[in-house]
C-alpha cells in the first residue's frame, strides 16, 4: 500500500504504530482527526514527509486544533453506536478479545476485524 487516506474520520487516542509498519506508504494523511500521542516510527514519517497529523490534538507538534475544540471533542462520550460494529471495527482497548457468548453475529462466525488487514506481513504476503 502506497497512498492511504484515513483524515477526517474522528479517529483519537495513540496512532497506531502497525499503521506506520507499513513499509510502502509514500503518503498517509491522518489530518483532522483527534489523535493525542505518535510513537517513534510515526514520528520517523512525519520527519520525512510522508504522514501528516495536521489538526490533530497532537500537543508537541505544530498545526494542530486549538486546546478548545479537542476539549470540546474529549468532554463528548466517545462510543460506537452500534455495538455489532465491535465486530468490525476496533472500539475499546482489547478489540480482537470476543467475550464468552459473543461468537459471531445472529449465531454465525465472526467476521473478520477490519484492522486485521493492516497487518504488514499480511499485506506482504498478498
Amino acid at each position: 500500500m502506497e497512498q492511504l487516506n484515513l483524515a477526517r474520520n474522528n479517529f483519537y487516542d495513540t496512532i497506531p504504530e502497525i499503521v506506520c509498519e507499513l513499509s510502502d506508504l509514500k503518503n498517509l494523511s491522518l489530518s483532522s482527526n483527534y489523535f493525542t500521542q505518535v510513537g517513534p516510527k510515526c514520528r520517523t514519517l512525519i520527519k520525512r514527509k510522508i504522514l501528516d497529523v495536521g489538526m490533530n490534538c497532537i500537543l508537541d507538534l505544530a498545526n494542530q486544533r486549538t486546546p478548545w475544540e479537542c476539549a470540546k471533542f474529549f468532554l463528548r462520550k466517545q462510543s460506537c453506536p452500534n455495538y455489532k460494529s465491535f465486530f468490525y471495527v476496533p472500539c475499546g482497548k482489547f478489540p480482537h478479545r470476543i467475550k464468552p457468548n459473543q461468537e459471531g453475529l445472529d449465531g454465525q462466525a465472526s467476521p473478520p476485524v477490519s484492522y486485521g488487514a493492516l497487518n504488514p506481513d499480511r499485506i506482504r504476503n498478498l
